[in-house]
């Protein structure tokens, strides 16, 4: 075989592994445009920053709903005995002045326009009669559009209307969720809850805040999780419907049974929830044609 002929073989090995690439890059979705040469954007998008944060005082009304397991006992009766008998000494939550310093503020581009100032946190304080199996629960706020904040309903079956749900929109397909929090060193987990678009909780891996100080901890979210369909938007969203905290001795989950860590209140503080995200998405001519029957798109 001569060399022209070892060429000729070489270059055509080359152009069927690139034409592989750009096959895998491939959305889903098959449109008569090609797709990009690259089929992911990744993005770090802040979807909360707490610089507006309100706190619900019951389910019905909007911001974070704070909640514990076991529940305060609301009976009726003398003073003295719903002290003795309540199992949640105090349980509160509160926007606070403040924040980790090297936290970074967003620029004006930052697509959810969040993340631009840190000014405000959330702070949490409880404290339980008993050590054990507690935990203290917070709903995100209702549910809005992550970019242009409108509010989103969502038909419940049950109530056979459509209703506001909690939770906080993760955009794109998103791969992992950050957190800067601030420990005090007592002996908790911090676990996040994420909504598919199916309609399934999944928990994401725990981290432990038995630390002091500031830091960020990163939630990944498995690849398991659906995310995306065959049919436009091929993106489907999942939700951040609950973070919870939990008292153990250590991250294996083993309860602690020491009376030290109940003898004063618990602390702690949550600033700024990002999620790296891949935003791509195929595009199509006609893409908006929907829009056309809610009187938006009408050219």
């Amino acid at each position: 075989m001569n060399k022209i002929s070892i060429r000729i073989i070489v270059l055509v090995l080359c152009f069927t592994a690139a034409f592989a690439v750009m096959k895998s890059a491939d959305s889903k979705i098959i449109t008569n445009v090609p797709a990009d040469l690259s089929g992911e954007e990744l993005k770090a998008i802040v979807v909360e920053d707490f610089e507006t944060v309100k706190i619900a005082a019951n389910p019905d009304d909007d911001g974070w709903l704070i909640s514990s397991y076991p529940k305060a006992w609301n009976g009726t009766g003398d003073e003295n005995l719903k002290k003795t008998k309540n199992p949640v000494l105090r349980l509160e939550a509160k926007g606070i002045e403040g924040g980790p310093n090297d936290l970074k503020v967003e620029d004006e581009t930052s697509p959810t326009k969040l993340g631009t100032q840190k000014k405000v946190m959330l702070g949490v304080r409880f404290k339980f009669r008993y050590p054990g199996t507690n935990s203290v629960s917070l709903d995100p706020p209702k549910e809005v559009d992550w970019k242009d904040r409108t509010p989103v309903m969502t038909y419940n079956q049950s109530l056979r209307q459509e209703v506001q749900e909690r939770g906080i929109q993760l955009p794109g397909r998103a791969k992992a969720l950050s957190m800067w929090v601030h420990g005090r060193g007592f002996p908790y987990t911090i676990e996040v809850w994420i909504r598919d678009h199916k309609g399934d909780v999944h928990i994401l891996q725990k981290e432990s805040i038995n630390f002091v100080g500031w830091q960020p901890l990163i939630f990944k979210i498995p690849e398991n999780i659906p995310q995306s369909t065959d049919s436009y938007p091929a993106t489907r969203l999942t939700k951040l419907v609950k973070i919870v905290v939990r008292e153990v001795s250590n991250i294996e989950g083993e309860y602690t049974r020491s009376n030290a860590a109940n003898s004063s209140d618990i602390y702690f503080f949550i600033d700024q929830i990002k999620v790296l995200t891949d935003t791509y998405e195929v595009y199509f001519d006609g893409i908006d044609l929907h829009k056309t029957f809610d009187g938006k798109n009408e050219k």
